[in-house]
């Protein structure tokens, strides 16, 4: 049900482009933070045999590496919590057909290209499906009705431009700026005498800006610059933008470099500005998501990414939702979670997209370097860097954790690590083993059990408790999982008590350490399906789990 409400929230049922065009290009890039939220839906392996990977890049002035550029993207191998240190690019059209064979084999569903919304309309009467989309299809004219709980709009209809119809449609006020900046993009086959072209790197033009140069799937090379005023006047406007200008200005952009273009499957001129919804959600049953909720440049390459967080953060709150497991609470959380770390995305992408542009930011005003330091400057910040990658997202706070039980606190991302298998000892990945199934996990840190037995052995009295948040709320919501700091042959002979769900080791003690967990102490730690932290309690007071989960599910 999760990946269901993921591919309807990635991807409208209907879509007015045909997208099955080969020179669709689009966004192209997911950093770590991302691959990990697919991963835990089983959809990263196939997006990644695809993909192209990058775990470096160069940045170059005067034909120089120097230092600067997109620092996030370079020497990744140094993450630290994350298995993903990579990013992997791949055109949007190849990740949409990826998803949409996933929607088929597991659901069964279809794709529905040039098919228009015309319009909704709500039945607040009606609790089976009150809402009625009018969809028309554009190629037989046919206007047909069709009935559902809610429409989610991830429809914006051109790149960057964030031309939402169920926006529109809706009402919601599409607030922000839009610049007088345009820049290119452009995905070629090309040659290059460039020092390593198959990384991500970067170029200091000064007459186009910073030049991205990103390597995509099948061979191909994603560039970018800016097409400045100056530009735009010597062509006649906009409309004076050919493919071959694109071409020619890209080989003014790399001097001192050599390019050549072996053949271009797709370029676009596009505006920068940033705008964000009124509202991500309206009348309880329209949902916004994507860059029909937020636009931005692609100058840290957000879109796809933000559009994602979007929709697994949404996916999992309808799956709960629809199947009336959840209060509406939960859902309204949607707006307030994305909403604070997409006004973040949109603030930072205002001072870099106007710095790539060579203009100064508010921020900057004052400054005589050239924009280019401020740049490195910028993205040189590791909170700044781990923030573009996704690695530093925080949450809304539901509860607050006990500081005396584990370092780590609610809101946070659960940070990836190894364990070991009972028997085999083979190792597995903590974030594939809490797979995204819609359900919370309930992790028992179950420390050093020499110390911690006679409070596991409480635990299990307690959660069998007629008023225990096991048996008061429905039990498909939750997987079990429990890891003790020590080493063993039988779940049940290292606990002392029955396991709690399945069983995997931490033996040399790092995810105990990662987690802040103390080991003569244990631990109870939530983690939301979509992998943040939910809330940290006592093993000896999970009655807190009551009023945690009281405040977001129904009871049975």
């Amino acid at each position: 049900m999760n990946k269901l409400c993921l591919f309807q929230v990635t991807k409208l049922a209907s879509e007015q482009d045909d997208k099955t065009q080969s020179s669709y290009g689009r966004a192209s890039t997911m950093w770590p933070r991302t691959i990990e939220l697919l991963d835990q839906l089983d959809l990263a392996e196939a997006l990644i045999q695809a993909g192209m990977i990058t775990r470096s890049g160069l940045h170059f002035h005067e034909g120089r590496r120097v230092k600067g550029g997109l620092m996030y993207g370079n020497r990744m191998d140094k993450l630290g919590d994350t298995f993903f240190k990579f990013a992997l690019h791949l055109r949007q059209r190849l990740t949409e057909e990826i998803f949409a064979d996933a929607a088929s084999k597991e659901i069964g569903s279809t794709q529905m290209m040039l098919h228009r919304m015309q319009g909704f309309t709500i039945d607040q009467n009606e609790h089976l499906h009150p809402v009625t989309v009018q969809i028309k299809d554009l190629k037989t004219e046919e206007v047909v009705d069709i009935k559902c709980k809610y429409l989610i709009g991830a429809d914006a209809s051109t790149l960057f431009g964030g031309k939402s119809t169920v926006r529109k449609l809706a009402n919601i006020s599409f607030e922000g700026e839009h610049t007088q900046s345009r820049w290119i993009r452009m995905d070629a086959r090309v040659t290059t005498d460039m020092p390593n072209p198959r990384c991500l790197n970067s170029i200091d033009s000064a007459s186009h800006g910073q030049i991205l140069w990103c390597p995509i799937d099948n061979g191909l090379t994603r560039i970018g610059y800016v097409f400045s005023g100056s530009l735009i006047e010597k062509y006649g406007g906009v409309e004076g933008v050919t493919q071959e200008v694109a071409m020619v200005e890209a080989k003014h952009a790399l001097h001192p470099f050599k390019l050549e273009f072996l053949s271009v499957d797709w370029f676009t001129i596009y505006g920068i500005g940033q705008r964000i919804a009124g509202t991500f959600c309206a009348y309880d049953r329209v949902f916004l998501a994507g860059d029909a909720g937020h636009t931005h440049s692609s100058g840290s390459a957000q879109g796809l990414n933000t559009g994602i967080h979007d929709a697994v953060n949404l996916a999992w709150k309808l799956a709960l939702r629809v199947r009336g497991l959840a209060k509406k609470a939960l859902l309204d959380s949607y707006d307030a979670e994305r909403r604070q770390v997409v006004q973040t995305v949109i603030e930072n992408d205002k001072v870099i997209s106007t710095l790539i542009s060579g203009h100064y930011p508010p921020k900057f005003q004052g400054r005589s370097e050239p924009t280019r330091e401020l740049l490195t400057e910028w993205f040189n910040d590791v909170n700044m860097q781990h923030f573009t990658l996704g690695l530093a997202l925080s949450l809304l706070n539901v509860t607050n954790a006990d500081p005396s039980v584990a370092t780590i606190d609610s809101g946070e991302r659960g940070p990836d690590v190894y364990l070991t298998s009972l028997g085999t000892g083979d190792p597995l990945r903590l974030q594939k083993i809490l797979s995204n199934r819609a359900k919370f996990s309930i992790v028992v840190f179950s420390g050093n059990t020499e110390y911690t037995r006679s409070a596991l052995v409480n635990l299990r009295t307690t959660i069998t408790a007629l008023d225990s948040f096991v048996n008061v709320f429905p039990a498909q919501i939750f997987q079990w999982f429990t890891i003790p700091a020590t080493f063993g042959n039988g779940g049940q002979e290292i606990l002392g008590c029955q396991p709690f769900g399945k069983v995997y080791l931490d033996t040399e003690m790092k995810v105990h350490e990662m987690y802040g967990v103390d080991i003569q102490r244990g631990a109870v730690i939530v983690f939301r399906p979509d992998g943040w932290i939910g809330t940290v309690v006592p093993l000896s007071d999970v009655g807190q789990l009551n009023q945690y989960f009281d405040a977001i599910l129904n009871r049975r």
